[in-house]
């Protein structure tokens, strides 16, 4: 019986120099992205220690030079496929109007991310104010920042031509509460309150620590929030202090959370 053939068509091409080569360009490829990322972590870890500036370094260096990476690649598969490169390249100068104006607004953003690096707007962990709320910068990449908020949690993924401007809050740090409907509202804010006191006298490198108010009201219940400015090294143990201060005040006045979530 005859082999179909297509079937010897295809069996042939996964034989072929061009199948096999393709193959090659697409590994070195892949291990030429993974070195690059590795090189960027160690390089970046070694002259810096601020590991929220180095994710930011690497989400950004790394998005340009994955585009740099693949183009390359893709034009190699073609090369080795019969595809006529040089008359590609030298009809780049149509071929890049029409992929400037296809892709405008992804070049856009990767020169507003490299604008918005270069110019220390802000990184990974910083907090900001943007569209009037205080948000916590999550990912930063040539592209895109995700920005979360600290009222709602709520995580905005925002193109970065579309970042006109942005307040960078330096070191400010919060914790915040759901309580109950049911659950006294003056009473929470006066614990609170008392909590925040304890803390201001605790922890001498705090700064600016107080009561914001409530941040949102869901079906789940009300959510009250703290703020507090204190240096990176200091975070840590100026939150701990906070929050061992609101338990024990929490426990004196007989109120509970249903659920809590600190954001550093």
């Amino acid at each position: 019986m005859n082999e179909p053939k297509s079937f010897k068509e295809i069996l042939n091409y996964l034989g072929s120099s061009a199948f096999l080569s393709s193959l090659l360009v697409i590994a070195v490829a892949s291990a030429l992205l993974y070195v690059i990322k590795q090189y960027l972590i160690k390089k970046v870890a070694y002259t810096n220690k601020d590991e929220q500036h180095k994710n930011t370094f690497i989400g950004m260096i790394f998005n340009v030079l994955q585009y740099i990476v693949i183009i390359a690649a893709a034009m190699m598969v073609m090369h080795l496929h019969g595809v006529n490169v040089s008359s590609i390249l030298a009809g780049l100068g149509i071929v890049a109007t029409i992929v400037g104006l296809a892709l405008q607004d992804t070049l856009k953003d990767i020169i507003a991310g490299i604008n918005i690096y270069n110019n220390n707007f802000y990184k990974v962990g910083d907090m900001v104010r943007y569209n009037g709320e205080e948000c916590d910068v999550k990912y930063f990449s040539a592209r895109v920042t995700k920005f979360q908020s600290m009222a709602t949690s709520s995580t905005y993924t925002v193109c970065n031509s579309q970042i006109r401007s942005i307040e960078k809050i330096k070191d400010s740090k919060s914790v915040s509460f759901l309580f109950r409907f049911a659950d006294d509202r003056t009473l929470i804010e006066e614990t609170l309150q008392k909590a925040i006191d304890r803390t201001k006298e605790d922890v001498k490198n705090v700064r600016k620590l107080s009561y914001s108010g409530i941040w949102n009201i869901t079906t789940d219940g009300v959510t009250y929030g703290i703020t507090y400015v204190c240096p990176a090294h200091k975070a840590g143990a100026a939150r701990k202090t906070l929050l061992l201060n609101c338990y024990d005040e929490f426990k004196k006045a007989g109120i509970s959370p249903v659920f809590s979530r600190g954001m550093l």
